[in-house]
């Protein structure tokens, strides 16, 4: 007697990263140019608040400082930042295992500096949505199963959608307890929750 058995196919949970703050350590560059230019442009401190992640909610400079600042830097920050710490290690392990994609709110010009960078590790083949601003919509559309991202809002509408969310704090982190949320402080944590809840 023969049985034939069907081929399951398993379709791989996708995954949606973030760039800044997640792949490129960028922020953090961010974080130290705004010091700079807040020194020698004022020769004061500025800071109002060192908690934000982004440098427009840190400093009491005008909308038009804010501007000049980034178009002075932007360019310089995105092409000098490097890899965040095992990046290259991580993904390379998962590859295989998750499809992965990148939602970015990057320009088109920004994220070709990262296409650069992500060619130089060999993940070249990553789909890349930038101009993406709210991104939860995105994140429904293409039906992901995880979301990388530094920004805790996004993490946690994208949670409150039934996307596992992985907010990748740039601390030291608690614990949190909100369903389909996880807080992480670097890449082999990532790779550590993947694995073990896939």
């Amino acid at each position: 007697m023969i049985i034939s058995h069907e081929r399951m196919i398993v379709k791989m949970k996708k995954i949606a990263l973030d760039l800044d703050g997640v792949v490129f350590d960028s922020e953090n560059l961010y974080r130290v140019y705004a010091e700079i230019h807040d020194v020698d442009k004022f020769n004061s401190d500025n800071l109002i608040d060192n908690n934000p992640r982004l440098f427009q909610n840190r400093y009491n400079w005008s909308d038009e400082e804010f501007e000049q600042f980034y178009q002075n830097n932007a360019h310089t920050v995105l092409s000098t930042a490097n890899i965040m710490t095992g990046v290259d290690v991580v993904l390379k392990k998962l590859i295989d295992k998750f499809e992965i994609i990148i939602v970015t709110a990057r320009s088109d010009k920004e994220v070709e500096i990262a296409k650069e960078k992500l060619n130089s590790l060999g993940l070249s083949n990553i789909k890349i949505f930038n101009n993406e601003h709210s991104k939860i919509q995105r994140l429904l559309d293409e039906k992901c199963d995880y979301v990388i991202d530094d920004d805790e809002n996004i993490c946690k509408k994208a949670a409150q959608n039934g996307i596992n969310s992985i907010y990748f704090k740039n601390a030291a982190s608690t614990l949190s307890d909100i369903t389909n949320f996880k807080v992480v402080n670097n890449w082999g944590e990532i790779y550590k929750y993947l694995m073990l809840n896939n």
